[in-house]
């Protein structure tokens, strides 16, 4: 199996907006990346985010060089010329749209590459058996799942099917250690992992104080980023436990869970949202009205605010460390 150390050529299947960050990340380490995708133009409008991204960089001192070093380290493919993207190459990052046939067809194909080449995914909700099934090397194939903005954001979480081996594990892990990123391991399989199952629990509540008409958008979302949100980038829900103190929290849990939403199905108010075409940034309406904005200036913005938490993450990890 390949050594971390030894990993030099990446590619990344998928050019949005996963795709995107993926490959920046990499190449911004020092590593070659084949982006691949079924689309030129959405190749050639990846590669000009990232380096609209890399000049964000560039502007908090988070780069070491300059950006044209880094984009040239990018290298774009069509899909029809995938068996070219994967020679000599010594991971695969899978970033497609979240369709469960779309990735077992990509890896089916992945299958017959050399055997010593890693395969990953970066789905954000299938199990690793799932994608697998079927496939001959399944001991090869692990889950990174990268965060939106994966550019910006430090976590990656690892995670296993049920073949993949504990060396492929160990590689991702230190691969990610290297290219500057904070994994944390996954330790038994389930949908969704550890973040994305804590975040479609706050979803579900939210939705319900909104549908019961508690809050608004707008307040909930204050809510959240002057609260709970603002001690999360320091104080981990579990820290956060302690400082409370454990039988309080015990106490006000044995109140509140009896009345939290325990709905197994989608929001009815997202659901018509989306019948209406209003699906958030894309559409220009969602939650929140972007009228006269476009996606470019709501993403800087975004960008902006989240380089700020990381500059100060990155200088509180390295006086922890």
């Amino acid at each position: 199996m390949t050594n971390a150390d030894k990993v030099e050529k990446v590619v990344v299947f998928g050019a949005g907006i996963m795709g995107e960050g993926i490959a920046q990340n990499f190449a911004q380490a020092g590593l070659s990346v084949r982006l691949v995708d079924i689309d030129r133009q959405v190749l050639d409008r990846c590669i000009a985010q990232i380096d609209a991204n890399l000049k964000l960089f560039q502007e908090f001192d988070l780069l070491k060089e300059e950006p044209p070093s880094i984009t040239s380290r990018i290298e774009p493919f069509l899909s029809e010329r995938l068996d070219d993207a994967i020679r000599d190459c010594d991971l695969v990052v899978e970033a497609i749209p979240e369709m469960l046939q779309l990735k077992r067809d990509l890896f089916a194909q992945l299958d017959t590459c050399r055997d010593n080449i890693i395969l990953s995914s970066n789905t954000s909700s299938f199990t690793i058996s799932s994608i697998a099934e079927g496939m001959r090397t399944p001991a090869r194939v692990v889950g990174l799942h990268y965060f939106n903005p994966a550019h910006i954001m430090p976590l990656v979480e690892i995670h296993r099917g049920r073949d993949t081996s504990d060396d492929v594990v160990e590689v991702a892990r230190e691969l990610m250690l290297r290219i500057g990123k904070k994994p944390i391991l996954v330790r038994k399989e389930v949908p969704g992992f550890i973040v994305n199952r804590i975040q479609a629990a706050m979803g579900r509540e939210s939705n319900y104080l909104i549908e019961e008409g508690v809050v608004t958008p707008e307040d909930l979302d204050t809510a959240a980023k002057a609260s709970y949100g603002f001690r999360l980038a320091c104080l981990g829900p579990m820290q956060q436990a302690d400082m409370n103190g454990l039988d309080t929290i015990t106490r006000a849990f044995s109140h509140i869970a009896k009345a939290l939403s325990n709905a197994t199905e989608p929001s009815p108010a997202v659901v018509e949202k989306v019948r209406r075409g209003e699906l958030g940034v894309k559409s220009g309406k969602g939650w929140h009205d972007y009228t006269g904005l476009s996606r470019a200036q709501i993403m800087e913005n975004r960008d902006r605010q989240l380089l700020q938490q990381l500059v100060l993450f990155n200088k509180r990890e390295g006086m922890e460390g």
